[in-house]
């Protein structure tokens, strides 16, 4: 019996319509959200399990469309299982990812210059940080006279939801994060004045702590590398310049209390501030950390404040602890 074989017409019809939906227009970008918009596993269902929703502010990456001209985008999440996830056309904007847009500017130059969203501001009392770690490159150098004895350091800014990381970034470069081999991520291209000021108020600098905070939380902040930093040491310099670094100068070897902590915040930066920050103490009862959150339109004219007064409240996690002085012991 003879075999029948098909016009190649039809084979690419048939082609066509087994292809999955995300086939139909493929993209290079990513979609920056401007409504919270539930994330379901289908265009045609409302199914959505771990009720996945967009954060206003936030990139996701597009993986690709319903149709050619789209009701829908394909989303890549990686907090979400599945990770594929669907959206309508109307809850965000598209913002081109690729080496050249069509207009022939680059990728950075489309991006915005502000992030409205959610975030946590991470940062470090840094002689805490190195009392456990004396043979990294940025704790061997510490003294007391150094800033970063007296004043915070930049960890990073984080956007929120938990689980916002690592936003179109290679499977090679996520293990060279997770796995602590920082120089091995690629450069971080940053302004002369950026840099500078980066290597002063983040001391992790030396250790390619900047590569691990990009690759981890800057790519999914929406701007390029300059400005992600540039903004973040903005709000660094509003906290550096408050009561609360005069509170925690003004202790160095002496215990705080969460309340107290949480007083200045609400003297320098609002009543209701402080109910929006977290100390973070290691196990021998050092103050190493505090994440500060934020709600609101970032950029570098930003007041800390009305930030901090936005966002969610917190839970206080550490009571208290002591205020490290740089070098061995309290």
């Amino acid at each position: 019996m003879p075999k029948t074989r098909l016009p190649p017409s039809v084979i690419v019809a048939l082609l066509l319509w087994w292809a999955p939906p995300s086939m139909a227009e493929r993209f290079d970008a990513v979609l920056i959200a401007d409504r919270d918009c539930p994330a379901t596993v289908s265009t045609k269902r409302d199914a959505n399990p771990g009720g996945i929703r967009l954060v206003p502010g936030q990139p996701y990456q597009v993986v690709g469309s319903n149709k050619s001209v789209a009701t829908h985008y394909e989303l890549h999440i990686d907090s979400a299982n599945p990770t594929q996830r669907w959206v309508e056309v109307a809850c965000g904007r598209l913002v081109d990812t690729s080496t050249e847009t069509g207009s022939g500017e680059s990728a950075a130059a489309a991006r915005p210059s502000s992030m409205d969203g959610q975030f946590v501001l991470a940062v470090s009392w840094q002689p805490a940080f190195c009392e456990g770690r004396p043979g990294v490159a940025e704790c061997r150098s510490q003294t007391e006279k150094r800033l970063d004895a007296r004043q915070f350091s930049l960890h990073g800014l984080w956007p929120q939801p938990i689980g916002m990381e690592y936003c179109n970034v290679d499977a090679r470069d996520r293990e060279n994060s997770r796995s602590g081999r920082w120089r091995q991520l690629p450069k971080v291209e940053l302004s002369a004045a950026v840099r500078d000021d980066l290597q002063q108020q983040m001391p992790g600098f030396v250790s390619d702590l900047h590569r691990y905070e990009w690759v981890k939380h800057g790519t999914c902040y929406g701007t390029d590398a300059d400005t992600y930093f540039a903004q973040s040491l903005a709000l660094l310099a509003q906290l550096n310049g408050s009561d609360v670094q005069r509170l925690f100068e003004n202790n160095i070897g002496k215990r705080l209390r969460a309340e107290e902590i949480r007083a200045a915040f609400d003297r320098d930066f609002g009543a209701g501030a402080g109910d929006r920050v977290r100390l973070v103490c290691d196990s021998d009862g050092l103050i190493s950390e505090l994440r500060i959150g934020l709600r609101g339109t970032i950029d570098e004219d930003s007041s800390l404040g009305p930030l901090i007064r936005a966002a969610p409240k917190r839970s206080v996690r550490c009571r208290g602890g002591w205020v490290d002085r740089a070098g061995s012991g309290r």
